[in-house]
């Protein structure tokens, strides 16, 4: 069974400038999808947390969250992360951002602990290694490398203690590569720059520049020293490289470079589908190097893929095969430890896979993941940028773009906590009794136990019963129908807190039932609109249809069990990606008049579709979507769309939060492309309009006729004795305690 953990965090956005650095490569594509950094309140579990967004999971487990205001206030993007231990034994974080490097002691990895921060040169791209008792830190941002000591860490102390600006090809770089064998630091890419040589075995606080290999463009690279075999006594660069930045013959290049002084090209593989090769790593045995490919997702591959290369004869590199998941999501950093390759995916967050037989690669599985971004998995270059898995610990960190800083722990908990069948959305406003189950391992002490219930009155502790083993209940008090509830379940060992959900409260609202009042699936037409004031749109229109998918329109429509939707336009099977998107200005879709006073406290739900990160502009319009009470006469705006999700978003609105609920109700989509001509493509599906049934269940109602009577008594003592209708508390016989569940409902 497919098991899903959550973490939930209080998150918002703020809309904040993002300076960049002017060189132009591949990675455009960040400055393209730039998004806002996520605002949140830094989390560890060691301190609890507040509700708010939800991250998917599974076998990886959330111990601390450091959203990037929390790493620096103004600090506007996350990049590359790697780790350090101590002489000690003590785990630090080396997170870099857009305008430095923090480091956070993770030895606790529930409770870090930043320690300090090195400003630097502003930009979207830094990275970070390690050698001995130092870290060396490189940047697009043109400073050369940033030395910092961390010889006194483990006393809080951290320092700047050189930047290094000697060498060829400039001061910028994209990745900095270290063989801790040899003692060497290697520059890779900046500029057109290929590997640039560094000795840090005389003078470690300040490297000595000693070479170059500048044949090619070396975006990043793995260098290991070989000590056995053909190759023993040989430095290998194994070079994810090309011409022209990297975009022309663009593959594995593995390159000699015992000699400083003349690195030698040892052959190069250029694998099936090559867009752009970015970064890979060598399995453990160093059988199979795991490359990943950052441009061919959304273009030449469908879903997320690494290539896999034999590099077992250096002199002939093999391409045989390679592995991805499900997801769509972009590759970009990858390392191997203990059999497993662990993924920094972009908007899938980290996957994990058993690369323990690459050579075959069919056999490779993915066994966890961790997903940083909420809603979508799609191509673009927002989420995870790198992971770290060396702790000897077992922790894992990642640094995200727009979220920070995460720490995580892998494989079972060592008390689980679920509910079966899955976490309830309605509770009963007269209260009830909840189950959960919380399976401890043997061995571990359970020293506390907590369900936590969260009102509008405030949070509730409420005490937990036994029911067997493995099974907890709880009686949950009476609250307002209709009601937004949360709960959570938290059990205390003498070493760890676990709680279900991780942070924040699992959602759910105090009713007896949902009620439907109006609900499309747009299988049939059921009176949409097309076109309104304003328009202007010269193609890309509103049709109801099948959608034609694109690489920036769905597929499918939402509706399990359905085929259409609303879609701006449908293009030729196979055609390009703006042939039918919204060109010239407005398109509008109305929705028929509904009623929204069927129900009690109606909300509006709707499944929609959007994307606008193409073309000359991306990123450059948006769509409203609003909503009526007077047929039309008038609109009040719902939300203004400019998420580019690239897939299909539900979003849900309590009508009386906006405008009064009426007879006479309409909503409306204006999905338009204004200003400098990009992709615009939206969709809507399933259009609902519910509500929560308030009504109190009157189970001494026989004949439902709402009102508790002698027409009730005569069909209770109809069937005294017997099963049947009457029998009120559901024992298989009509008897005198129905009678006085009856007695007590009368009228």
């Amino acid at each position: 069974m497919r098991a899903s953990t959550t973490a939930t965090l209080l998150a918002c956005t703020l809309l904040s400038g993002v300076a960049l650095t002017a060189l132009a490569h591949e990675d455009d594509g960040k400055v393209r999808d730039r998004e806002a950094a996520v605002i949140a309140p830094a989390w560890r579990e060691a301190d609890g947390g507040l509700a708010g967004e939800t991250f998917d999971a599974q076998g990886i487990v959330l111990k601390a969250w450091f959203p990037l205001a929390s790493i620096d206030a103004v600090a506007t993007s996350g990049n590359d992360c790697w780790g350090y231990v101590s002489p000690s034994g003590r785990e630090y974080a080396i997170m870099c951002v857009s305008n430095g490097t923090a480091v956070y002691e993770v030895t606790n990895p529930a409770a870090p602990v930043k320690l300090g921060f090195v400003p630097g040169a502003q930009s979207l791209w830094r990275d970070a290694k390690v050698f001995g008792n130092r870290a060396y830190v490189v940047t697009e941002g043109g400073v050369g490398i940033q030395t910092i000591n961390l010889s006194q860490v483990d006393s809080g102390v951290i320092t700047l203690e050189s930047t290094v600006t000697a060498g060829s090809g400039g001061l910028a770089t994209h990745n900095v590569a270290i063989n801790e064998q040899s003692g060497y630091l290697y520059r890779c890419g900046g500029g057109s720059s290929g590997l640039r040589f560094y000795n840090l075995n005389v003078t470690p606080g300040s490297p000595q520049y000693v070479g170059e290999w500048a044949a090619y463009y070396v975006h990043d690279a793995q260098i290991v020293s070989y000590t056995s075999g053909p190759y023993a006594g040989k430095e290998i660069a194994f070079c994810c490289a090309g011409l022209n930045g990297g975009n022309v013959e663009t593959g594995l290049y593995v390159v000699d470079v015992t000699n400083k002084s003349a690195p030698v090209l040892l052959s190069r593989v250029l694998y099936p589908n090559a867009r752009y090769s970015h970064q890979g790593w060598l399995t453990e045995d160093r059988k199979y190097f795991l490359l990943g490919d950052e441009l061919d997702e959304g273009a030449s591959q469908p879903l997320t893929t690494t290539y896999v290369i034999d590099v077992q004869n250096l002199a002939s590199l093999t391409y045989v095969g390679q592995f991805g998941n499900s997801t769509p999501a972009i590759t970009h950093n990858c390392y191997t430890h203990n059999g497993k390759m662990f993924a920094a995916n972009y908007r899938s967050g980290m996957r994990v896979f058993d690369v323990s037989n690459a050579g075959t690669p069919s056999s490779v599985t993915e066994v966890a993941y961790f997903d940083t971004y909420p809603g979508s998995d799609s191509a673009q270059f927002n989420g995870l940028w790198s992971c770290f898995p060396y702790f000897p610990s077992g922790t894992v960190i990642g640094s995200d773009l727009e979220r920070g800083l995460f720490v995580w722990r892998m494989g079972e908990d060592a008390v689980q906590l679920s509910f079966p069948g899955g976490a309830p959305s309605l509770v009963s406003p007269a209260g009830q009794s909840l189950s959960f189950d919380a399976v401890v391992q043997p061995g571990v002490t359970v020293t506390n136990k907590r369900f936590y219930y969260n009102t509008p009155g405030g949070t509730q502790a409420l005490s937990v019963s036994p029911v067997d083993a493995d099974t907890f209940s709880v009686n949950l008090p009476a609250v307002a129908c209709g009601s937004t509830v949360g709960f959570a379940v938290e059990f205390t060992t003498a070493t760890e807190v676990f709680r279900l959900p991780s942070t924040g409260f699992l959602p759910a609202t105090a009713a007896f039932g949902v009620a439907t009042g109006f609900t499309d699936e747009m299988e049939i037409d059921q009176g949409w609109t097309v076109g309104g004031a304003g328009d202007a749109a010269t193609a890309g229109l509103w049709v109801r249809a099948d959608p034609v998918g694109t690489a920036a329109q769905p597929e499918d429509d939402h509706t399990v069990a359905g085929v259409r939707c609303w879609i701006t336009s449908n293009g030729a099977v196979g055609g390009a990606v703006g042939a039918a998107d919204i060109d010239g200005g407005q398109t509008t879709l109305t929705s028929p008049n509904f009623d929204a006073t069927v129900v009690d406290t109606p909300y509006i739900s709707y499944w929609r579709w959007y994307s606008n990160n193409g073309g000359a502009a991306p990123n450059e319009d948006s769509m409203p979507v609003e909503i009526s009470n007077d047929g039309g006469a008038s609109w009040v705006q719902l939300e203004l769309v400019t998420e580019n999700a690239a897939a299909w978003v539900q979003k849900n609105f309590r009508i009386a939060d906006v405008l009064a609920p009426t007879s006479t109700m309409r909503i409306r989509f204006r999905a338009r492309d204004l200003l400098s001509g990009s992709v615009v493509e939206a969709g809507v599906d399933d259009v609902k309009v519910y509500g929560y049934d308030c009504t109190v269940a009157r189970p001494a109602d026989v004949n439902g006729d709402g009102t508790v009577d002698g027409a009730d008594l005569g069909i209770l003592l109809g069937n005294w004795g017997n099963s049947g209708a009457g029998d009120i508390d559901g024992n298989g016989q009509v008897d005198g305690a129905d009678l006085g569940a009856r007695v007590a409902d009368w009228g």
